[in-house]
Protein backbone atom coordinates (compact mmCIF):
# COMPACT_ATOMS: atom_id res chain seq x y z
CA UNK A 1 0.00 0.00 0.00
CA UNK A 2 1.31 3.44 -0.84
CA UNK A 3 1.87 5.69 0.94
CA UNK A 4 2.88 3.76 4.09
CA UNK A 5 1.31 6.38 6.35
CA UNK A 6 -0.94 9.37 5.72
CA UNK A 7 -3.30 11.81 7.44
CA UNK A 8 -7.04 11.29 7.08
CA UNK A 9 -8.99 14.52 6.76
CA UNK A 10 -12.61 14.37 7.95
CA UNK A 11 -15.07 14.39 5.05
CA UNK A 12 -12.32 14.18 2.42
CA UNK A 13 -11.56 11.39 -0.02
CA UNK A 14 -8.21 9.65 0.47
CA UNK A 15 -6.94 7.35 -2.26
CA UNK A 16 -4.53 4.50 -1.65
CA UNK A 17 -2.51 2.57 -4.19
CA UNK A 18 -2.69 -1.16 -3.45
CA UNK A 19 -0.13 -3.36 -5.18
CA UNK A 20 -1.21 -7.02 -5.30
CA UNK A 21 1.42 -9.66 -6.15
CA UNK A 22 -0.23 -13.07 -6.23
CA UNK A 23 1.95 -16.17 -6.21
CA UNK A 24 -0.76 -18.45 -7.61
CA UNK A 25 -3.51 -18.11 -10.20
CA UNK A 26 -7.14 -17.83 -9.18
CA UNK A 27 -9.45 -15.76 -7.00
CA UNK A 28 -8.37 -14.45 -3.62
CA UNK A 29 -9.91 -12.24 -0.95
CA UNK A 30 -7.30 -9.98 0.67
CA UNK A 31 -7.93 -8.27 4.01
CA UNK A 32 -6.79 -4.65 4.25
CA UNK A 33 -6.69 -2.98 7.68
CA UNK A 34 -6.34 0.76 8.22
CA UNK A 35 -4.73 1.30 11.64
CA UNK A 36 -4.14 4.51 13.61
CA UNK A 37 -0.35 4.58 14.12
CA UNK A 38 -0.59 6.53 17.39
CA UNK A 39 -3.31 4.51 19.16
CA UNK A 40 -2.76 1.27 17.21
CA UNK A 41 -6.54 0.99 16.90
CA UNK A 42 -8.31 -0.38 13.85
CA UNK A 43 -9.90 2.52 11.95
CA UNK A 44 -11.26 0.67 8.93
CA UNK A 45 -11.19 -2.83 7.48
CA UNK A 46 -12.12 -4.05 4.04
CA UNK A 47 -11.81 -7.09 1.85
CA UNK A 48 -10.41 -6.64 -1.64
CA UNK A 49 -11.47 -9.34 -4.08
CA UNK A 50 -8.78 -10.04 -6.67
CA UNK A 51 -8.35 -12.54 -9.45
CA UNK A 52 -5.01 -13.42 -10.99
CA UNK A 53 -4.19 -15.18 -14.22
CA UNK A 54 -0.91 -16.93 -14.87
CA UNK A 55 1.74 -14.87 -16.67
CA UNK A 56 2.81 -15.38 -20.27
CA UNK A 57 5.94 -17.54 -20.01
CA UNK A 58 8.52 -16.70 -22.70
CA UNK A 59 11.28 -19.22 -21.87
CA UNK A 60 11.43 -22.46 -19.91
CA UNK A 61 14.43 -24.07 -18.23
CA UNK A 62 14.88 -27.33 -16.33
CA UNK A 63 17.06 -27.93 -13.29
CA UNK A 64 17.63 -31.17 -11.38
CA UNK A 65 18.84 -31.11 -7.77
CA UNK A 66 19.31 -33.75 -5.10
CA UNK A 67 17.37 -33.14 -1.87
CA UNK A 68 19.39 -31.11 0.62
CA UNK A 69 21.76 -29.60 -1.95
CA UNK A 70 22.64 -26.09 -3.10
CA UNK A 71 23.46 -25.46 -6.77
CA UNK A 72 24.41 -22.46 -8.87
CA UNK A 73 23.13 -22.07 -12.43
CA UNK A 74 23.38 -19.27 -14.99
CA UNK A 75 21.10 -17.97 -17.68
CA UNK A 76 21.55 -14.93 -19.90
CA UNK A 77 19.17 -12.03 -20.30
CA UNK A 78 19.15 -9.58 -23.22
CA UNK A 79 17.73 -6.08 -22.97
CA UNK A 80 15.14 -6.12 -25.79
CA UNK A 81 15.18 -2.32 -26.03
CA UNK A 82 17.58 -0.04 -27.88
CA UNK A 83 17.83 2.25 -24.84
CA UNK A 84 19.44 1.76 -21.43
CA UNK A 85 17.08 0.00 -18.98
CA UNK A 86 17.14 -1.27 -15.41
CA UNK A 87 15.41 -4.55 -14.63
CA UNK A 88 14.77 -6.27 -11.31
CA UNK A 89 14.41 -10.00 -10.77
CA UNK A 90 12.10 -11.83 -8.38
CA UNK A 91 10.42 -15.21 -8.21
CA UNK A 92 7.33 -16.85 -6.79
CA UNK A 93 9.56 -19.30 -4.86
CA UNK A 94 12.03 -17.00 -3.09
CA UNK A 95 12.73 -19.73 -0.50
CA UNK A 96 14.18 -21.90 -3.28
CA UNK A 97 16.00 -19.52 -5.64
CA UNK A 98 18.05 -16.32 -5.21
CA UNK A 99 19.43 -14.14 -8.01
CA UNK A 100 22.84 -12.55 -8.52
CA UNK A 101 22.51 -9.72 -9.29
CA UNK A 102 18.93 -8.88 -8.32
CA UNK A 103 19.02 -5.78 -10.55
CA UNK A 104 20.30 -5.57 -14.11
CA UNK A 105 21.41 -2.18 -15.43
CA UNK A 106 21.79 -2.73 -19.14
CA UNK A 107 22.59 -0.71 -22.25
CA UNK A 108 20.25 -1.21 -25.19
CA UNK A 109 20.57 -4.66 -26.73
CA UNK A 110 23.14 -5.82 -24.16
CA UNK A 111 23.22 -9.37 -22.80
CA UNK A 112 24.13 -10.14 -19.19
CA UNK A 113 24.46 -13.37 -17.21
CA UNK A 114 22.10 -13.92 -14.30
CA UNK A 115 23.22 -16.23 -11.53
CA UNK A 116 20.59 -18.35 -9.81
CA UNK A 117 21.33 -20.13 -6.53
CA UNK A 118 18.95 -23.00 -5.84
CA UNK A 119 18.80 -24.03 -2.18
CA UNK A 120 17.04 -27.39 -1.88
CA UNK A 121 17.98 -27.95 1.78
CA UNK A 122 14.35 -27.35 2.85
CA UNK A 123 12.79 -29.06 -0.18
CA UNK A 124 11.20 -32.46 -0.52
CA UNK A 125 11.27 -34.81 -3.51
CA UNK A 126 9.11 -33.58 -6.37
CA UNK A 127 8.77 -30.97 -9.09
CA UNK A 128 8.50 -27.26 -8.33
CA UNK A 129 7.70 -24.70 -11.01
CA UNK A 130 9.54 -21.46 -10.30
CA UNK A 131 8.35 -18.35 -12.12
CA UNK A 132 11.09 -15.75 -12.66
CA UNK A 133 9.75 -12.24 -13.19
CA UNK A 134 11.87 -9.65 -15.01
CA UNK A 135 10.36 -6.30 -14.04
CA UNK A 136 11.00 -2.77 -15.27
CA UNK A 137 11.80 0.29 -13.12
CA UNK A 138 8.09 0.77 -12.39
CA UNK A 139 7.82 -2.88 -11.26
CA UNK A 140 5.80 -3.97 -14.29
CA UNK A 141 6.56 -7.46 -15.56
CA UNK A 142 8.52 -7.30 -18.81
CA UNK A 143 9.11 -11.01 -19.16
CA UNK A 144 8.50 -14.24 -17.26
CA UNK A 145 10.59 -17.42 -17.33
CA UNK A 146 9.65 -20.80 -15.91
CA UNK A 147 12.29 -22.93 -14.24
CA UNK A 148 11.02 -26.45 -13.63
CA UNK A 149 13.04 -27.75 -10.68
CA UNK A 150 13.08 -31.52 -10.18
CA UNK A 151 14.24 -32.49 -6.72
CA UNK A 152 15.31 -36.12 -6.32
CA UNK A 153 16.96 -38.43 -3.77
Amino acid sequence: VAPDSFVLVAGALTELLINFRPVTSGAKDVKVHLVDVETRQLVYALIVAAEAQGPLVTRTFEVELPVGSVANKKISYTNPYQAFRTFSLRSNQSWLVQFTPTRLQMPGGATRPVGMTFDARAATVGIIDVLVFVNDEEDRTEECFRVRVRIYR
